[in-house]
């Protein structure tokens, strides 16, 4: 009898390296890890792993008909696999997709998925709660294992980012890198800064923005508002992350952030705001956080993270937090549900 196989979904995505990392880690430790597509379906044994990720790709479509086709495929599949006797894991990344939040449709087709899991994986305790409440299921069919760091994953190119956007050496840049979307708050971050109105400071925003997120009224002839609204590419996040000096989250809705393990990964401080799992993986040696209640807690907090600016380039608590956020731990944790 053959060992048993892990099927990603997916195993690796453009814009993000969490999968991929996931997976080689689990690689490492001797299990076979497939990209899962539906021509894989046939080949599905007892005991083979499907682990979800963003489940939301696999049953939404471009319009109402795709959606509902995609919907029924993806139920008989489940339902195919659990009659083979695969195994199935969700990674509760977000409990809704970010773009629609909740609907009926997402509600009971991730329900659907749930009660079929054989366990639920959140990347921290505050998110137990959480899906307990919304899917009605017990604490026991949920276990904690945190995302893993970036740490010596990107490489770098070698470009001057602060000569390209014609940013003084000595000037102090706060940034937001990362997909800009509504939810992230990058409209409030944008009147923060403006509000902080300090003229050796910069804000740097680089990342894919949403199609409907107009922020050029915000920005408007501030020359020490740099964007950059495109994918920044593997080989250039150490060359943009060298170029700053804290990374700015205003998140108004987020459960975990691979931007701001990202950060942690870089060594640089971090502003966010105190939801999701921010202060599990933000202790106060590494990060800034405040009340997103506070009309005036992120301006505030970035007057804070500045201050702090020498403590934090001691750098101590970055390696002590990166330690427990190590691939190998966290895949040998992973491998150890897939055998239950």
């Amino acid at each position: 009898m053959r060992e048993p196989i892990v099927y990603m979904l997916p195993k690796m995505i453009k814009t993000n390296k969490f999968n991929e990392l996931l997976s080689q880690s689990i690689e490492d430790e001797g299990w076979d890890v497939k990209h899962f597509s539906k021509k894989d379906l046939r080949n599905i044994r007892k005991n083979d792993v499907l682990h979800f990720h963003w489940p939301s790709f696999y049953y939404k479509g471009n319009n109402a008909f795709s959606t509902f086709i995609k919907s029924i495929l993806f139920i008989l599949m489940i339902v195919y696999v659990r009659l083979k006797g695969a195994k199935l894991f969700w990674t509760v990344h977000n409990i809704w997709p970010h773009n629609s939040g909740r609907t009926w449709h997402d509600y009971w087709m991730r329900r659907f998925l749930v009660r079929n899991c054989t366990k639920l994986i959140v990347m921290g305790k505050p998110l137990i709660r959480s899906v307990c409440e919304t899917f009605h299921v017990k604490e026991s069919l949920i276990e904690v294992i945190p995302h893993g760091h970036y740490q010596g994953v990107y490489g770098r190119t070698g470009q001057n980012i602060r000569e390209m956007f014609n940013i003084p050496a000595n000037d102090y840049v706060f940034a937001f890198f990362g997909q800009v979307s509504p939810y992230k708050g990058v409209d409030d971050l944008i009147q923060a800064f403006k509000d902080l109105d300090w003229p050796d400071a910069h804000l740097l925003i680089a990342g894919k923005k949403a199609a409907d997120y107009d922020l050029e009224a915000s920005i408007g002839q501030s020359d020490r508002i740099h964007t950059y609204f495109n994918f920044i590419q593997d080989g250039e996040y150490s060359d943009y992350f060298e170029a700053i000096d804290s990374m700015i989250l205003p998140y108004k809705n987020i459960a975990t952030s691979g931007s701001a393990i990202l950060a942690l990964s870089y060594g640089k401080p971090v502003v966010a705001p105190r939801i999701g799992l921010m202060e599990e993986y933000l202790p106060e040696n590494c990060a800034v956080l405040y009340d997103p209640a506070d009309h005036n807690g992120l301006e505030e907090a970035m007057k804070q993270i500045r201050a702090k600016d020498d403590e934090f380039r001691e750098g101590k608590g970055f390696q002590s937090m990166l330690e427990k956020l190590e691939w190998s731990g966290i895949a040998k944790r992973t491998i150890s549900l897939y055998a239950i």
